[in-house]
């Protein structure tokens, strides 16, 4: 064979394999972008002079943050398959002072998470409601009340009445005190409880783990209690804890039905906090 029919020969195959490659590229990119195949929109807004937020929503994290300016700022957040973005619906307004956000999935079988960033000023009142989804509330001193059938609770630095229950999910609390007369109740049905403080808390404690353990490092004022010392007492002992921290000034509750509780110092707590 002569020299220029071996390379035409080795030319040939040398484009063929590179149309393979091309062919396989293109098929792999087109795969790529079906699976990919999702909406991102993003929707800012912002209320002048409300005092309430009130939330519903869905499935997505909720994340809220305190600041100085007169206004409830929210970035929303939408991520779905393109074809079942007009399945979901967001409704936010504003009602006598209070910021009413409702988010919708028309159809039972949408996919998707809606997302919010939450900025408002320091003595808003919450009422939070989700099915799925992570929550995290920092520097926010007016009431909360908290709720996610699926996901964690994280709340830093509340001082005044907080009700917060996960169905599915640890509840996660740093606060150095609780305003006098106000009262925390934590609930989690599948999670633990972990409360970070100190011993300037003031409050009446009453903790329950009903399959777990109370455990506390900070020290408590048990209740005096007249009782035998059997299997049944050993057990109470370790899985409930009722007594002071400081003065009963206030109320925590803790009731954790498949978990433990923790209470902490905060030397102990996590980059969250930070």
């Amino acid at each position: 064979m002569k020299l220029y029919q071996k390379y035409s020969i080795f030319i040939v195959y040398l484009f063929s394999c590179l149309s393979i490659d091309a062919v396989w590229s293109k098929w792999f990119d087109s795969c790529i972008a079906k699976i990919n195949n999702t909406t991102d929109v993003i929707v800012h807004k912002e209320f002048k002079q409300a005092h309430q937020l009130e939330l519903h929503n869905v499935a997505g994290s909720i994340i809220i943050n305190s600041w100085k300016q007169d206004s409830i700022a929210i970035e929303i957040i939408t991520t779905c398959p393109q074809s079942m973005y007009k399945d979901i619906k967001i409704d936010a307004q504003l009602i006598d002072q209070t910021v009413k956000i409702h988010t919708i999935f028309t159809d039972e079988k949408t996919k998707g998470s809606v997302v919010f960033n939450i900025l408002l000023p320091h003595g808003t009142d919450l009422a939070i409601f989700t099915k799925e989804g992570d929550i995290i509330i920092k520097d926010v001193d007016g009431p909360q009340n908290i709720v996610t059938l699926h996901g964690n609770i994280t709340l830093v630095n509340p001082h005044k009445t907080v009700r917060a229950a996960t169905h599915d999910g640890n509840i996660t609390v740093r606060t150095d005190s609780i305003v006098a007369d106000q009262e925390f109740c934590l609930e989690s049905g599948k999670g633990d409880i972990t409360l970070y403080t100190t011993l300037a808390l003031q409050t009446y404690i009453d903790a329950s783990a009903l399959q777990g353990k109370v455990i506390s490092q900070i020290p408590i004022t048990l209740d005096s209690t007249t009782t035998v010392l059997d299997a049944q007492a050993w057990k109470k002992f370790r899985q409930v804890a009722q007594g002071t921290i400081g003065q009963p000034l206030s109320k925590l509750s803790c009731i954790a039905h498949n978990g433990s509780i923790e209470i902490l110092p905060y030397i102990k707590q996590t980059d969250i906090f930070n």
